[in-house]
């Protein structure tokens, strides 16, 4: 499929979205006035890998002084990117750790 009508992606189901190859043009007659993009369940082995690896770095920084520096880039992103919530975000429920003191 090279493009999606406007009239089809009224009909078009989410299943058929999600099997789409990549990303795929809506298009009004001749004219590109959409883009649908398919996302993707991340591998849940691979993101566990990446969270363990966040955390392990995020030991060692300062928050402050992080957002202090970035703060000059413009607004800081105030989501708490932590298991929990990434957890929370996906829907993928996990066990809930103890905080290591």
């Amino acid at each position: 499929m090279t493009h999606i009508s406007i009239r089809d992606l009224q009909k078009i189901s989410g299943e058929a979205i999600g099997a789409l190859p990549g990303p795929t043009p809506v298009k009004s007659g001749e004219r590109t006035v959409g883009l649908l993009i398919p996302l993707k369940s991340a591998d849940p082995a691979r993101l566990a890998a990446v969270l363990r690896r966040a955390e392990a770095l995020a030991k060692g920084r300062d928050a402050r002084a992080d957002d202090a520096a970035l703060a000059s880039f413009g607004d800081i992103d105030p989501v708490e990117w932590s298991v929990a919530a990434v957890n929370a975000l996906t829907g993928k429920p996990g066990k809930a750790r103890k905080a290591k003191r």
